[in-house]
């Protein structure tokens, strides 16, 4: 008997390994970058801080109204300098590497990258990742707006978790539905120590043509 939930266990986690590999964020740019950066880590960090400029006039937000209690530090960012970088796909998340030393992280996301995504008109950013099961979001839900949001702004869902946010502000809600029968194994083999930790989020804005990002 013993043996037999030994063989189901590890069958599990063999199952939740492969799972976990198809939802990588693309690496080929990533390790190129953090070759570039073995090679030059100084020119880089030179690079990059000559391409970033504080912006401090008139910046157009794209996913409505800044919240009141985040600070403006709109900065110009590698990775994403127009229109054209961002997803054009209405509701699919796209990755996009800042390359901002703010938020790369040598052994997790060594090209800083960050989710993007457009939803009726407006653009949203937000952490790479889950912050509840650190799975990357490059297919994660995009859900209609609820009560919890105001009624104003979408949802994310983690498609491997089924963690959900407020895609503007990053606040946890109540989790989606419909995780299916391997979602659902996860889930219940995760709800005991489930991170209930916020999705950071960042502000996009867009000034003389020129996408900006919010940084902390």
């Amino acid at each position: 008997m013993a043996s037999a939930r030994t063989t189901v266990a590890a069958l599990l986690l063999s199952l939740l390994a492969a799972l976990a590999s198809s939802y990588s964020v693309p690496m080929f740019a990533t390790r190129r970058s953090s070759m570039t950066m073995r090679k030059g880590r100084k020119s880089l960090r030179k690079t990059v801080a000559s391409g970033l400029s504080s912006s401090t006039g008139a910046v157009r937000p794209m996913a409505g109204a800044e919240p009141a209690q985040r600070a403006s530090n709109w900065v110009a960012v590698s990775g994403i300098s127009s229109r054209s970088d961002l997803p054009s796909e209405e509701g699919k998340v796209k990755v996009v590497e800042t390359m901002a030393p703010q938020l790369i992280d040598g052994a997790t996301n060594p090209a800083g990258a960050v989710s993007v995504v457009t939803y009726e008109g407006k653009t949203y950013c937000t952490d790479v990742s889950c912050p509840s099961c650190k799975i990357p979001l490059t297919k994660a839900r995009i859900l209609e707006p609820n009560e919890e949001t105001g009624g104003a702004d979408p949802r994310i869902a983690c498609d491997f978790c089924s963690a959900t946010f407020n895609v503007r502000t990053g606040e946890r809600v109540e989790d989606a539905k419909g995780t299916g029968f391997v979602g659902g194994i996860v889930k219940g083999l995760m709800s005991a120590n489930k991170d209930q930790s916020n999705l950071q989020t960042y502000d996009l804005g867009e000034k003389d043509g020129k996408v900006l990002i919010n940084l902390p």
